[in-house]
């Protein structure tokens, strides 16, 4: 699937860049193309405007054009009702076939192209008002009719077409580096899901593999309840003892995996107001003291300044140190010792649990955040936790915008320490 999606994404990646490429090179050579036949064309239709006729000073006759810019080359081709050219300027001998072409053209007010050979011409043309008496001579058979401005745009398609292979070449070029780009891009984009995926597979196994655990158990601890039927509960009490415990077990890891999967939708909501961590802290050390007795280990509190406000869920930070002390309690030895600690520093409450039992592996230490991650040591001991515990715990503590992190070696001991922003 990851593969499927990787070529369809590489697909529609270049296939964007390569649309965004064709419309930026289009306008580029529209915007061109534009701005250079209204160049043209603003001085052809100027120069038919604005034709007028003066005397020199020793009394010839000219044309000229009021114009400031630099005059563009062109010609003049005159025409009368006879549709017949009587003249042109530039030129005496003007183009048979261009004036061919022109003669049919002559109500062609907008300017236009035309092509000649291999020659390409601008034109533009106006009906005659009367102001050239000069060129009214040279017609004695009808009227003058109709006035042609023409100039050669040759050079100018020439560098158009040039623009416009060049675009094309950077076209093609930039759809290459489009699918070069749009496969990397995929792969980056791919990764978080891949990795998304992947931790879903595993969820899924992990999830499977914990929950066979007791529902073999149930199962194996029912068949046995079946095989005598007539016996009465005290004489099967102890299969009922261990179809309750796995259940209550089965329960405990149910209700984690839905506190977490709620946590990753978005839809487990903490309500937070001002909470005490000094007060949670001494509640749980007087509640676990019959735990301690009973494993014999010996629990310290050490408790610096009253009134260490947070803003937090009381009852998401009782389960976070419960499952904390839990671990510290679970993983000493017999007469070891746990100490407690809570302490403002700075802008911050200091939360520490400390214990000198086995401790965690370096191998182990970066993954006991991971959910269904058991260590070693948890199996040597014989504890068959699900492995939800310190996830939950890494989740509330983000929850509280906090930070948990874990000092540990093996036969060192533990140092969990966790850090929740102080209200001032």
């Amino acid at each position: 699937m990851i593969k499927r999606t990787l070529v369809r994404m590489t697909i529609w990646n270049s296939a964007v860049v390569f649309c965004l490429l064709i419309i930026l090179g289009g306008a580029l050579y529209g915007l061109a193309r534009y701005r250079i036949y209204s160049d043209i064309d603003r001085h052809l239709v100027f120069n038919m405007d604005n034709l007028y006729q003066y005397t020199l000073p020793n009394g010839e006759h000219v044309l000229n054009v009021n114009w400031d810019e630099p005059e563009r080359f062109f010609m003049t081709f005159y025409w009368d009702s006879n549709d017949t050219l009587i003249g042109s300027i530039y030129y005496k001998s003007p183009y048979d076939k261009l004036a061919s072409k022109l003669r049919e053209k002559q109500g062609h007010m907008e300017p236009e192209s035309i092509r000649v050979g291999k020659r390409t011409f601008r034109f533009v043309s106006r009906p005659y008002l009367g102001n050239l008496p000069m060129i009214e001579k040279l017609s004695d058979t009808a009227p003058l009719k109709t006035l042609q401005a023409i100039t050669e745009i040759s050079t100018e398609i020439h560098y158009l077409k040039l623009l416009l292979r060049n675009i094309s070449t950077g076209i093609g070029i930039g759809a290459l580096l489009s699918v070069i780009a749009g496969y990397g891009l995929a792969r980056r984009a791919l990764i978080p899901i891949q990795k998304a995926w992947d931790k879903q597979r595993q969820f899924v196994a992990d999830a499977s593999h914990e929950l066979r655990s007791p529902l073999s158990v149930i199962r194996g601890q029912t068949q046995i309840l079946l095989r005598h039927p007539v016996h009465t509960i005290e004489e099967e009490s102890a299969p009922i003892s261990a179809i309750l415990s796995e259940t209550k077990r089965m329960r405990n890891m149910v209700d984690g995996l839905l506190l977490l999967a709620r946590g990753d939708s978005h839809e487990e909501v903490i309500l937070c107001q001002p909470v005490r961590v000094d007060g949670i802290m001494k509640e749980i050390a007087k509640k676990m003291e019959p735990i301690i007795d009973y494993k014999k280990l010996r629990l310290e509190l050490h408790v610096e300044g009253s009134e260490l406000l947070i803003n937090g869920d009381e009852d998401r930070l009782i389960q976070l140190f419960m499952i904390v002390l839990d671990n510290a309690i679970k993983f000493t030895q017999a007469d070891g010792q746990i100490n407690l600690g809570c302490l403002r520093q700075g802008k911050s409450v200091l939360v520490t649990v400390k214990d000198n039992g086995v401790g965690i592996s370096e191998h182990d230490l970066p993954l006991v955040f991971n959910r269904f991650y058991k260590g070693d040591s948890s199996r040597d001991r014989g504890y068959h936790g699900a492995g939800l515990g310190l996830s939950i715990a890494h989740w509330i503590v983000d929850q509280h915008q906090g930070s948990i992190h874990i000092n540990s070696a093996l036969e060192r001991g533990t140092e969990v320490i966790i850090r929740f922003p102080l209200i001032s």
